[in-house]
């Protein structure tokens, strides 16, 4: 009885580590040519649901065959950033030079924390589809979904003004490190940028 109290005294609190699966045969090494400016980023807590439902092949039957719901709710880190290795274009202008440069583009795959990460799933009925697949969905999915968010219009228009000054700092910067006086501002321009 004693040697029974004991085995439930130390099973009742389970040791957690990190197990390491990092095999380095496996790494890939890659390189981007001549390297990224990172102008932007914001921070947002998304979103995102996920359904799957059986379904009736003859007849229609909502109401019997209900939908397993999950829903993740994450901080996402959207970065923008700028190839280096790409043509910029300085331009004079009267009172201030104008920097051409291309678009930020969106890091990808978007960076969120998963220490705060939420999932909760539903099941509408007794004839739903099982959590723990809808789920893994979810999870599945949460990826390309940040990155379809972090490149509309809306995301890129939040932080447009600071990667402007970004760029600017970097330009102005650089052109002191060249030995020019940049007495005049740099104004940027992103090539295909929204006009708004």
């Amino acid at each position: 009885m004693l040697v029974l109290i004991a085995v439930a005294w130390f099973a009742r609190a389970p040791h957690e580590q990190s197990l390491v699966v990092l095999d380095p045969a496996r790494i890939v090494l890659l390189r981007t040519p001549g390297g990224f400016l990172e102008v932007g980023a914001l921070e947002k807590v998304e979103e995102f649901g996920w359904s799957s439902r059986y379904t009736c092949p003859i007849v229609e039957c909502p109401d019997l065959l209900g939908p397993t719901i999950s829903r993740v709710r994450v901080r996402a880190r959207f970065v923008y950033r700028i190839p280096l290795a790409a043509e910029w274009k300085l331009v004079p202008r009267g009172d201030h030079y104008e920097l051409a440069v291309p678009e930020p583009q969106l890091q990808v795959p978007v960076a969120f924390h998963t220490q705060d990460m939420q999932i909760q799933t539903t099941e509408r009925s007794w004839l739903s589809p099982p959590a723990a697949p809808n789920r893994e969905a979810v999870v599945r999915h949460l990826g390309p979904e940040l990155a379809r968010r972090g490149a509309e219009p809306a995301y890129l228009r939040a932080q447009q003004a600071n990667a402007e000054k970004t760029v600017a700092e970097f330009a102005q910067k650089w052109m002191l490190e060249q030995g020019a006086k940049p007495a005049l501002p740099v104004k940027v321009k992103f090539r295909g940028a929204d006009p708004a």
